[in-house]
């Protein structure tokens, strides 16, 4: 309908056939190619986690001519949920959120699902939906480089199976590595003299035999509260330490969480439901996300819903540490308000601090010997396996260079984290992250977000290709601009308080890069790219040489050729309509 077809002719020729001019004699020359035209590109990204997986599955829906290589050090996708294989390992999102809109699982079987379930989500997704052809896995980045003249990326990888290196060269390079990926080992005096079983969660050998063992868990952050209660009941004695204090409560959604906001699980024949039931289920699904929303207004320091999450966090954890006073002293924050560091669904973890086969030391480690460690009262205690669930390195430092103009990525993380909203850094071309710094991580559901900054970066990878543009990055302005306005609103937050957030690179009074909004704000603030933000290099001395030869690719694709008289539709016109067909 209102389409033209007809062939493309040899539009380089028709310039000397008739005799026109193709240049201003100032070294500009017209482009004898169709307005619209989408020049080939490649985009090489790093990862195949959430953002890796739901990339290969947007850009080739997104984009033509645009050819997608993903590389991950893993032999396995999942990024963070394949490293994670400890003990009770699980996310604090309810499991219908946490999945892409376009691969909805309605069998999950949990509220909050486990580590191995939501390996197996992902998994299934590549399979399901042939994006394995996009990923290369056993492949490591070693360093990326940006060469100005060719604006392109010169990555250089290592197959970690047949030890070679090789370059490849992209347009755009996206890092979708992630934050939780690098962990770290304490700082703890003898710690490699331990002649037991010594283990990290994020590296977490499965096959460790656990059964009748005398166990040390140190760290009581999101890993260590997950682990502790799993493994209780199966060994012989556990040790741990509370270092400092931390709100212990649900996840997120506990409105629709079982009693108190504890986990549990779906039924058959809910599964079975939501299945059969796709508007309903689908419904069930926007709950969730809203009800994560209203948690955003509890993190406002001083407000009526921070007040209540306090009153209900700290009866909650009384309760559950009973008679454990010496506990909840050292345990329940005085100092700052709830949401300062990330929930965690622990459930069980409190309970299991009371009970006659843990022993609970309110102090830090002070030395690990060859069989076990020295307690407070300076005596050795012996262990079998010493579990360290202390975590990650979240500096924002990128983990290999990452070199452009001059400058090295690294060193400026380094130095103080910035990024324009949490995607992309002045400085760097063509270059973008998801989930950088000041990213949403202090709430909600990290595959929602996904989606949405693809969305946006997909948009300007198409505005690249058919403007005849050779790199963007954001400009030093805007991005300053953001920041300034993160710092002073994030103080306003639980987020800011004085505890140790992997918000704040595990320190009490580290930068913190948290969004500076609401997850609605963010939503909105990316459904489209804000290209007056971007400083824009053109591969032509002249910007609109895209205009080309001066006839459109949809005079010759078939496409409506005037679709610019299609009506408007607006809630007026909706409103108008309606009343009119009211009257008659």
């Amino acid at each position: 309908m209102g389409s033209i077809n007809q062939s493309i002719p040899d539009f380089e020729t028709l310039p000397e056939k008739y005799g026109w001019v193709t240049d201003n004699g100032k070294g500009y020359k017209i482009k004898e190619a169709l307005f619209g035209t989408e020049r080939s590109l490649k985009v090489i990204a790093l990862g195949a986690g959430a953002a890796g997986i739901c990339l290969a599955k947007y850009l080739p829906l997104q984009l033509r001519n645009v050819s997608l290589s993903i590389y991950d050090k893993n032999p396995e996708v999942g990024g963070t949920w394949y490293e994670n294989r400890y003990p009770g390992c699980a996310c604090d999102i309810p499991s219908h959120i946490y999945q892409f809109s376009w691969a909805k699982n309605p069998h999950w079987s949990k509220f909050y699902s486990e580590g191995p379930e939501i390996l197996e989500y992902f998994k299934n997704v590549v399979e399901r939906f042939n994006l394995s052809q996009y990923i290369n896995l056993n492949h490591e980045v070693i360093d990326a480089t940006w060469d100005s003249d060719r604006g392109q990326w010169d990555i250089r990888i290592k197959n970690l199976l047949t030890g070679t290196i090789f370059i490849d060269t992209c347009n755009v390079f996206l890092n979708c590595g992630g934050i939780l990926n690098a962990w770290r080992w304490p700082d703890i005096e003898g710690i490699n003299t331990f002649q037991g079983k010594l283990c990290h969660t994020a590296n977490y050998d499965p096959n460790t035999d656990l059964k009748d063992k005398r166990v040390a868990v140190i760290g009581i952050g999101s890993s260590g509260v997950q682990v502790i209660p799993k493994i209780v009941n199966e060994v012989d004695h556990l040790y741990c330490w509370i270092r400092s204090p931390t709100w212990m409560t649900s996840g997120f959604a506990q409105k629709y969480a079982g009693p108190n906001g504890e986990n549990f699980n779906y039924s058959d024949e809910q599964k079975q439901y939501f299945a059969k039931n796709s508007e309903e289920y689908l419904e069930y699904c926007k709950n969730l996300e809203i009800e994560i929303h209203q948690v955003f207004k509890s993190v406002q320091l001083g407000s009526p819903e921070s007040r209540l999450a306090k009153e209900f966090s700290s009866k909650e954890m009384k309760n559950k540490l009973a008679h454990r006073t010496d506990i909840m002293e050292r345990i329940i924050p005085t100092t700052f308000e709830v949401g300062c560091r990330r929930p965690t669904p622990g459930n069980g973890f409190l309970e299991a601090l009371t009970l006659d086969k843990v022993t609970t030391y309110l102090d830090s480690v002070k030395k690990i010997t060859r069989k076990g460690f020295i307690d407070t009262d300076g005596n050795e205690q012996e262990v079998d396996v010493i579990i360290c669930a202390t975590g990650f390195d979240t500096s924002w430092v990128p983990r290999f260079p990452i070199v452009a103009n001059g400058k090295n990525l690294q060193d400026i993380q380094r130095k103080k984290p910035i990024s324009y909203l949490s995607m992309a850094v002045p400085g760097m071309p063509n270059y973008f992250t998801i989930g950088g710094p000041y990213f949403s991580f202090g709430h909600g559901s990290y595959t929602t977000m996904v989606e949405l900054f693809i969305d946006n970066i997909l948009s300007i990878i198409k505005k690249l290709q058919k403007e005849n543009i050779k790199s963007m990055s954001p400009q030093q302005s805007a991005t300053e601009d953001f920041i300034d306005h993160a710092d002073i609103w994030l103080k306003r937050t639980a987020w800011a308080g004085p505890c140790p957030s992997w918000f704040k690179n595990g320190t009490v009074d580290g930068v913190l890069t948290i969004f500076p909004g609401s997850r609605m704000v963010l939503a909105n603030l990316l459904e489209c790219p804000r290209y007056e933000d971007y400083d824009i290099e053109y591969l032509s001395k002249n910007r609109f040489s895209f205009m080309g030869n001066g006839f459109s690719t949809k005079e010759y694709d078939g496409s409506d050729a005037a679709w610019y008289l299609a009506l408007k539709k607006s809630d007026n016109d909706d409103q108008t309509r309606k009343h009119v067909m009211k009257q008659h």
